[in-house]
């Protein structure tokens, strides 16, 4: 594991938190396999972290870039960061809620460098106040579910993969297609013809056409999956409303759901079931979560899904979903692929179950 670190000269205040300087490190590390998606194949972990540090503390938060869904790469996201956290030098803000607020206009875009510096401020904030992120979310500390990845592959991989899977006794296990529907189709059987009783569900990250989408969308009716994710294009909203009519499995929206009004949108749209709700999307965890109370309004089921992330990242994402009655998904399992973790505890995974470490704020350890 490696790491770049820049150190920055600045303070600002978060209500009576004092934040009197901040690093950035841009950390690499391997991957247990490559993961592949249909939008592409990630090879190694390449992530940028914030270091906020307070009187007493120091708080984190994680900035994982995906060039194709959020338009950021680690270099520039770096830079960004910096100009972000410098532009901040001297203010006092009132609030959490102000402090977040104030980053999300400051820079049009760039949600997962918000998200790093957002989250950070929780860190700081919840371990300055001796309570969890969690408690200071007003969720909850109690375990839950995860699913665990299939990535793309032949018809073998996907069952060699389903096997490993398998023995970390899984309740829910997700695949990934999106690229060739027939070949898809071939290893949906495969996997749903092998399961153990875990819900099983598929995501394409946009790979199909509405003709490809319809086609292993009637087989995924056939096979009982829960739910058929993000099949076509975000932007395509009327025809994952006319997939749904012509189908019948519930569909997922991810890379369509970014802020409450893109969830108002595809209400409008009759185009979801449920939505995915990420951190790295919205910009934050407090943005994450208006996006959830959004959902809650209009009465649809959410997930909280996560990208490769580290502990850090991914018991932040936990921590959010725990603080929303309607999540009833959790697709958080991106920390089992790296083979280096760059924090320890925050989170531990179980049969199945993720829970989160006590202690204050993320209650994640640095160890780079």
């Amino acid at each position: 594991m490696k790491n770049d670190k820049r150190i920055l000269k600045c303070a600002f205040s978060i209500g009576d938190v004092k934040v009197k300087g901040a690093s950035l490190y841009r950390v690499s590390a391997p991957m247990t396999e490559p993961f592949s998606i249909s939008l592409g194949t990630q090879y190694d972990f390449d992530g940028l972290f914030v270091e906020l540090d307070g009187e007493s503390e120091k708080g984190y938060g994680e900035c994982s870039t995906i060039p194709e869904i959020t338009g950021e790469y680690t270099g520039a996201a770096l830079e960004t960061a910096q100009s972000i956290i410098l532009s901040i030098n001297g203010r006092a803000y009132e609030s959490l809620e102000d402090f977040s607020e104030s980053i999300t206009k400051i820079i049009h875009g760039s949600s997962a460098v918000k998200n790093a510096i957002e989250m950070a401020a929780h860190d700081l904030y919840a371990r300055s106040n001796s309570i969890h992120v969690a408690k200071l979310l007003g969720g909850s500390m109690k375990p839950a579910e995860t699913s665990v990845t299939i990535t793309l592959g032949s018809v073998k991989d996907a069952l060699k993969q389903l096997e490993s899977i398998q023995k970390k006794k899984p309740k829910d296990i997700k695949m990934k297609i999106g690229v060739d529907a027939n070949l898809d189709i071939a290893r949906i059987k495969a996997v749903s013809e092998r399961l153990k009783g875990e819900k099983f569900y598929v995501d394409a990250n946009q790979g199909y056409s509405l003709q490809d989408a319809i086609k292993v969308g009637k087989v995924l009716n056939d096979v009982g999956a829960a739910f058929f994710e993000q099949p076509m294009d975000y932007r395509d909203l009327a025809k994952m409303a006319y997939l749904r009519k012509q189908t019948g499995i519930p569909i997922m929206l991810d890379e369509s759901i970014v802020s409450p009004r893109s969830v108002i949108d595809a209400i409008i749209a009759d185009a979801a079931d449920y939505v995915n709700v990420k951190l790295t999307k919205s910009g934050g965890m407090r943005q994450a979560l208006k996006t959830l109370f959004t959902t809650q309004a209009y009465g649809i089921k959410a997930m909280v899904g996560c990208m490769i992330e580290s502990k850090l990242g991914i018991a932040a994402s936990l921590a959010v979903a725990l603080s929303s009655k309607n999540v009833i998904f959790y697709d958080l399992d991106g920390f089992q692929f790296l083979k280096e973790q760059p924090f320890e505890a925050g989170i531990e995974y179980k049969n199945g179950m993720n829970t989160l470490t006590d202690g204050k704020g993320i209650a994640c350890i640095r160890k780079f």
